[in-house]
C-alpha cells in the first residue's frame, strides 16, 4: 500500500513538472507535448498504483487552468480524463506483474489513452469551441502524433521502471 504522503509528493512533483512543460506552450502546440505528460502519468501508475495517474491528472489539470484561463474547464476535464483513462486501462490490461511493467501491455494502454483523449481535446477544442485551428492537416498531425507519442512514451516508462526505478519503490 503507498502511503498518502508519496502519493501528494508525487503528484505535486509530476503535475508541477507537466505545468512547466505544456501549461506555458500555446495551443495547438502544446498538443504535441503530450508525449511527455503520458510518460509521467504511465510511471506514476507505475509507482503508486490504482490512482496513480488520475490524481497526477488532476494536479497537473489544476495547475494547467491556473496558466491557462482561456481552456478552463477543458483542459481540468482533459487531464483528469487522460489520468484516468491510463489507470483504468492499467488494470484493465494488468501492465504490472510484481514489481516488473510489461513492457508491451504499457505501450498499448499509453498508445490508445493518448489516441483517444488527445484527439476527443483536438476535437472539442478545434472544431467545438473554435478555440484553435480547425484544419485537415492539422488533424492528421496531431492524431498521428498522439499514436506515436504514445507508443514511445509507454515504451520509455516501462524501460525506465524495470530497468532504473521498480527496486526503488
Amino acid at each position: 500500500m503507498v502511503s498518502d504522503a508519496r502519493r501528494v509528493a508525487l503528484g505535486s512533483i509530476f503535475g508541477a513538472a507537466i505545468v512547466v512543460f505544456v501549461g506555458f506552450v500555446p495551443a495547438p502546440t502544446s498538443d504535441f507535448l503530450i508525449g511527455f505528460q503520458a510518460f509521467l502519468l504511465a510511471i506514476s501508475f507505475l509507482v503508486v498504483g490504482r490512482g496513480g495517474a488520475t490524481y497526477v491528472g488532476i494536479v497537473s489539470g489544476l495547475l494547467i487552468t491556473l496558466a491557462k484561463v482561456s481552456f478552463f474547464p477543458l483542459d481540468l476535464i482533459f487531464a483528469v480524463a487522460f489520468g484516468v483513462m491510463i489507470d483504468a486501462l492499467s488494470l484493465v490490461f494488468q501492465v504490472k506483474s510484481g514489481t516488473s511493467a510489461r513492457k508491451w501491455r504499457l505501450v498499448a494502454v499509453v498508445t490508445i489513452s493518448t489516441t483517444v483523449v488527445g484527439y476527443i481535446a483536438y476535437y472539442v477544442s478545434a472544431v467545438l469551441t473554435n478555440l484553435v485551428p480547425n484544419e485537415l492537416i492539422l488533424d492528421v498531425t496531431v492524431l498521428v502524433f498522439g499514436v506515436v507519442s504514445g507508443a514511445i512514451a509507454g515504451y520509455a516508462a516501462a524501460a525506465v521502471w524495470n530497468r532504473y526505478l521498480k527496486s526503488r519503490f
